[in-house]
C-alpha cells in the first residue's frame, strides 16, 4: 500500500483501460445494474460492487475507484507471503518471494489502477491458499471448511477476471487425488466442483446476454503463421516471466563461484538463455513485452496519447539490463542443474502439494493467454503476474535449501531499485494524466466543447462514454463512413470514438498539419528522467 501511495494516485482520469471498468461501477452505483460498454472483456463482478459501495458512501471520483484497489493489492501480499511459508520457505525468503512480486514494475503500476489485474491476482491466490490448506488439514472437517472456502473464493474472483474459475475446476479434484483414501473427502470435492461449475456456468450465461460485452477475435490465419505466432508468444512470455522475476534470479548471480567449477551445468544455463535471446532477436521482439513497462514508460509510443513521448530507458540501458537478465537466468538454470541429482527425489510434502495445486492451474492459464494471444494479438506483460508464484516460489526454496537460509544482500537492493523504478514509472505517467486533465479543462473551460477535445486513451474513451454509452463494435466501426482526421495517421483510438470531433488537441509534442493554440504548455515533473516535461494544446488551422 505504501508504494501505491507514493506513487501520488490521485488523477480524475482514468490509466490505461481502467475508465471502462470505471464506468460500469459508477453506473452500478447509480442504477444497481451492470452496464457494459464494449471495450472490456473481463467481468468485474465483486470488484465492480466493492467500488459502487464506495461510491455510495463517498461519491464518485476517479481516485476514489482507484484507491479502492489497495485491499486486493494488500491481501495479494499477505497471501503471498502465507503461500510462501506453506510451501515450506522461512520468513526471509517468504517475505521476499512476496515483495518481489508486489513491487514489481507491474504489479505497482495496476495496483494503483482500477484495472481487474490485481483484484483477480487476489482471489487466485485465496483460492489457491484454501485449497491448499485444503490438502494439509488435519480432519475431514476442516477438509472441507478450506475446500468450500477456496471454491468460493474461486468463484467471486471469477466475476472479476474469468481465468481465476480455473482454481475451483482444477484444484478441488486435484485436493480429491491427493486424499483419495477419504471417501467423505473426495464426495465433498466432486459435490463442490459440481456446484462450481454450475455456478460458473450460470455466471457465463448471464454475462453473454449483456449487450456489448461480445469480443470479436481475428480471422483464423494459415498453420505455418498459427505455429510462428505460438513460439513467439512462448518466447515473449518466458522472458517477459524472467524480467519480473529479476531479484530472484539476482540471488543466484551472488553464489557464482559454489558452482563455476563445474561447467557442464554452466553450459547449459547460458545455452538456454542464448535460445531466449537469440529468439527475440529472430522475431524483432524487445525483453519488454509491454502494456505496462516499455522504453517510453507506461504504454508505449503512441498509445495513450499523440506526441513523442521521451525515452526513459535508452537503447543501450536495454541492451545492458537484457545482458545482466539473460546471464541472471543462465546462473539460475546452471545453479538447477548443478543439484540436479541431489533433488532428484520426492519434494518434501509442503513444496509438493504446493505444486501440485498451483502448477495444473497456472499451466491452463498460460495456454489461455497464449491462445489468445494467436487468436487476437493481446499479450501483455500483466498477464505474467498470475504465473510468478508457480516460478518465483520454487526457486526461492532450492535456494534456500542448496545455497543458503536468508536471502543475500544483493538480491534485496536489486527489489529496492525495481520497486523505486516501479513507483517512479507510475508517478511519471499519472503526473502525465494530471496535465493531460488540466490541459483539456483549460479548453472547455473557454467553451470549447468537450466533444472537440481530444487528451489520449482515457479521456476519449471517457467522452465517447458519456455521449452514447458504449464504444461501438468492430462491425459498426468497419460499417462507419471514411473520417477526415486533423493529423495522418490518425491517433489510432479516434475511429473508435465517433463522437469526439478533435478540433483542439494535446500533445506530447507538435504535430504536422497542426498549429499551437493560445493555450500555453502545460509543464509538470517527472521522477525518471527527463524530469521536466510538457503537454502542449494545438488546434486545427484556421
Amino acid at each position: 500500500m505504501t508504494s501505491v501511495l507514493a506513487t501520488i494516485p490521485a488523477l480524475e482520469m482514468g490509466t490505461n483501460d481502467d475508465w471502462s471498468y470505471a464506468w460500469v461501477a459508477r453506473e452500478l452505483a447509480r442504477t444497481g445494474h451492470f452496464t457494459y460498454n464494449g471495450w472490456i472483456g473481463a467481468m468485474i463482478g465483486v470488484q465492480a460492487w466493492w467500488a459502487a459501495l464506495l461510491i455510495r458512501w463517498f461519491g464518485y471520483s476517479f481516485t476514489l475507484v482507484r484507491l479502492s484497489t489497495l485491499p486486493f493489492a494488500a491481501g495479494s501480499g499477505i497471501l503471498l507471503y502465507r503461500l510462501g511459508r506453506l510451501a515450506g520457505l522461512n520468513p526471509s525468503f517468504a517475505l521476499f518471494g512476496c515483495l518481489s512480486i508486489t513491487l514489481s514494475p507491474v504489479f505497482i503500476p495496476v495496483a494503483a489502477s482500477f484495472m481487474t489485474d490485481v483484484p483477480g491476482c487476489f482471489f487466485w491466490l485465496a483460492s489457491v491458499y484454501c485449497m491448499i490448506q485444503a490438502a494439509q488439514a488435519a480432519s475431514t472437517n476442516w477438509v472441507w471448511v478450506w475446500m468450500m472456502s477456496g471454491a468460493v473464493a474461486g468463484i467471486a474472483g471469477g466475476t472479476v477476471r474469468q481465468v481465476v474459475w480455473l482454481i475451483p475446476l482444477v484444484a478441488l479434484p486435484t485436493v480429491a487425488w491427493m486424499r483419495r483414501t477419504e471417501r467423505r473427502t473426495i464426495a465433498g470435492a466432486s459435490l463442490l466442483w459440481l456446484l462450481s461449475t454450475l455456478a460458473i456456468a450460470l455466471c457465463l450465461r448471464w454475462y453473454n446476454q449483456q449487450p456489448y460485452v461480445t469480443e470479436m477475435p481475428r480471422e483464423p490465419e494459415a498453420w505455418s503463421d498459427v505455429v510462428g505466432a505460438s513460439i513467439e508468444s512462448v518466447l515473449q512470455v518466458a522472458v517477459a516471466c524472467l524480467v519480473l522475476m529479476a531479484p530472484v534470479l539476482a540471488l543466484h548471480v551472488t553464489n557464482w563461484r559454489r558452482w563455476v567449477r563445474t561447467p557442464a551445468p554452466l553450459a547449459y544455463g547460458m545455452l538456454v538463455a542464448g535460445i531466449l535471446a537469440t529468439g527475440l532477436w529472430w522475431f524483432g521482439d524487445s525483453p519488454l513485452l509491454g502494456n505496462v513497462v516499455t522504453s517510453k514508460g507506461m504504454l508505449g509510443q503512441g498509445l495513450d496519447m499523440l506526441g513523442t513521448k521521451p525515452e526513459i530507458l535508452p537503447l543501450p540501458m536495454r541492451l545492458l539490463l537484457g545482458v545482466a537478465l539473460f546471464l541472471a537466468a543462465g546462473f539460475t538454470v546452471a545453479a538447477q542443474l548443478a543439484d540436479y541429482r541431489r533433488l532428484a527425489g520426492p519434494f518434501p510434502e509442503p513444496m509438493r502439494q504446493f505444486l501440485w495445486i498451483v502448477a495444473p492451474s497456472s499451466v491452463f492459464y498460460a495456454l489461455a493467454v497464449l491462445y489468445r494471444s494467436v487468436r487476437d494479438w493481446l499479450l501483455f506483460d500483466r498477464y505474467c503476474i498470475l504465473l510468478l508464484p508457480l516460478l518465483v516460489v520454487p526457486l526461492l526454496w532450492h535456494f534456500q535449501q542448496r545455497i543458503r537460509e536468508t536471502p543475500p544482500v544483493w538480491g534485496w537492493i536489486v527489489m529496492a531499485l525495481f520497486a523505486c523504478f516501479g513507483i517512479a514509472l507510475t508517478h511519471d505517467y499519472l503526473a502525465a494524466g494530471r496535465a493531460r486533465v488540466i490541459a483539456a479543462d483549460t479548453i472547455t473551460h473557454a467553451g470549447i466543447p468537450r466533444t472537440h477535445v481530444s487528451a489520449g486513451l482515457e479521456y476519449d474513451g471517457w467522452t465517447q462514454l458519456e455521449q452514447s454509452g458504449r464504444i461501438p463494435s468492430p462491425t459498426e466501426q468497419a460499417a462507419t463512413p471514411a473520417r477526415r482526421f486533423p493529423v495522418s495517421p490518425p491517433f489510432w483510438f479516434w475511429t473508435k470514438t465517433p463522437s469526439v470531433e478533435p478540433q483542439y488537441v494535446v500533445t506530447y509534442s507538435r504535430l504536422k498539419g497542426l498549429v499551437d493554440s493560445s493555450f500555453p504548455p502545460l509543464d509538470y515533473t517527472a521522477w525518471l528522467p527527463p524530469f521536466h516535461r510538457e503537454v502542449l494544446i494545438q488546434k486545427l488551422p484556421e
